[in-house]
């Protein structure tokens, strides 16, 4: 998705073997070539300009000591030691890494190739926000079909809108609803099914109507986003503001996805989106917003999903249920492992709550370990949470019809510290990872312990 790389400047030691140097940097020259730019090299102690993103030693010497005054002066930047041929710290130089962070440097010794990568692509992101945008279609804060929910949702807030801005750089853009619902119905029906020929999806829908109306909310949306430039995410307030348009924009996510690199979230909830792009960007996993249920909260979360019961498990206090408009939520197709576009299924005081013409989009990803996270609402910090996907289950006629069951470590410590009812879900453990970015963007780290 990242447009540019990482520029890095390696650093040697004038005492230093210069052989091993040549070597061991020609090998990270190769493994990381798709993620950074090596600039010339420079002697350690020399001043950094402002063209590097970080420093590199590809082979570290007891300069590191003797010389650690010189080393505090002239770095600004994260350091990143990266000391053998396959691209990882050498076990030997971890004394010489803890002390230079006890000097105060911000130093990465990545264990591994992918904790590398997720690094590079970090640094390179944050050099990129500064001229990226988010574009977000909605027409009020919180009115519309369920206000009593909506307007009590931070993201609508202009400090959650200035804040975002100030830690990242993202600029929020935000468009109607209601215009971008009238110029997806001026589509042409022979022009959506001409687009349709270049996609290959499964659908379940019983007649043709609501899939070319969803085909045209993502010609719609694409032409804005190529029409505005620089775009990085995009949200609706699809839910809320059903009446603007015939459809939901789920299909749309996931073409976006995979035409242009876009993210996507729901509700127009900025922060989440926040939150997928600063991690989709960086990490190689699945990613997707969803709603969380822990069995803790009870009732309420039972009569929100119209289920009589939670799954029946041992220890209930340590699971939950993740679902999003009936299924697990918006997932891109590129991610899953099942994907179905089927009819909507919400439904709100006996009616339709996005109207018959719409899709949903019914999506499995692997089963196993799976990482929950979230930036907090003044963006200084970030919520993380290990769990396990076990199992997927359903319940028919309700807004459950495909959910996640998961299992934490502790539900009470999970209860007493979640942030939001909306949680970015990645798969695989991915907390190292999320340290790693956290760090680069002076972000507070808060896994749940």
């Amino acid at each position: 998705m990242l447009k540019t790389k990482a520029r890095i400047v390696p650093l040697y030691f004038k005492d230093g073997d210069k052989k091993e140097f040549q070597r061991i940097l020609g090998a990270l020259k190769e493994i990381y070539e798709k993620e950074a730019e090596f600039l010339p090299a420079r002697e350690a102690g020399e001043k950094i300009g402002e063209e590097a993103d970080a420093v590199l030693f590809p082979v570290l010497w007891t300069n590191v000591y003797t010389e650690i005054d010189r080393l505090m002066e002239t770095i600004q930047v994260p350091v990143l030691v990266l000391t053998t041929a396959v691209g990882v710290s050498l076990m030997f130089d971890w004394e010489a890494v803890a002390y230079m962070k006890q000097k105060g440097l911000s130093v990465f010794n990545p264990h591994s190739a992918d904790l590398a990568r997720t690094i590079f692509k970090a640094l390179a992101l944050k050099r990129e926000m500064n001229h990226q945008k988010f574009l977000v279609f909605h027409d009020s804060k919180g009115e519309g079909l369920i206000p009593e929910q909506f307007k009590i949702f931070y993201w609508w807030n202009d400090e959650c809108i200035r804040d975002m801005k100030e830690r990242f750089g993202i600029t929020i853009i935000h468009k109607s609803y209601k215009a971008l619902g009238e110029r997806a119905k001026a589509i042409a029906d022979e022009a959506a099914r001409a687009e349709m020929k270049r996609w290959d999806f499964h659908e379940e829908v019983p007649y043709e109507r609501p899939v070319l109306a969803a085909i045209k909310m993502f010609m719609a949306i694409r032409d804005e986003v190529d029409e505005e430039g620089d775009v990085v995410g995009c949200g609706t307030n699809c839910l809320n503001e059903g009446f603007y348009s015939d459809t939901t924009p789920c299909l749309a996510w996931s073409l976006l996805y995979q035409d242009r690199g876009i993210m996507w979230v729901c509700e127009s909830d900025t922060s989440s989106l926040m939150t997928e792009y600063l991690l989709g960007s960086t990490v190689d996993s699945a990613i997707f917003t969803t709603n969380i249920y822990p069995f803790l909260s009870g009732m309420p979360a039972l009569s929100h999903e119209k289920i009589r019961e939670f799954p029946d498990v041992e220890d209930p206090d340590d699971h939950a249920l993740l679902v999003h408009c009936g299924y697990l939520g918006c997932v891109a197709q590129k991610m899953c492992t099942k994907w179905t576009l089927r009819p909507p299924v919400l439904g709100w005081h006996s009616w339709n709550i996005v109207g018959e013409n719409s899709i949903v989009i019914d999506a499995e990803v692997e089963k196993g370990d799976i990482t929950l996270c979230k930036l907090h609402s003044d963006f200084k910090g970030i919520f993380v949470e290990k769990a396990v996907l076990e199992e997927y289950v359903q319940y028919p006629g309700s807004d459950c019809r495909n959910g996640d069951l998961i299992r934490v470590p502790d539900g009470y410590k999970l209860m007493e510290q979640i942030c939001s009812h909306h949680v970015v879900v990645m798969t695989g453990k991915r907390s190292n990872q999320i340290k790693a970015v956290a760090e680069i963007f002076g972000l507070e780290f808060g896994e749940v312990k």
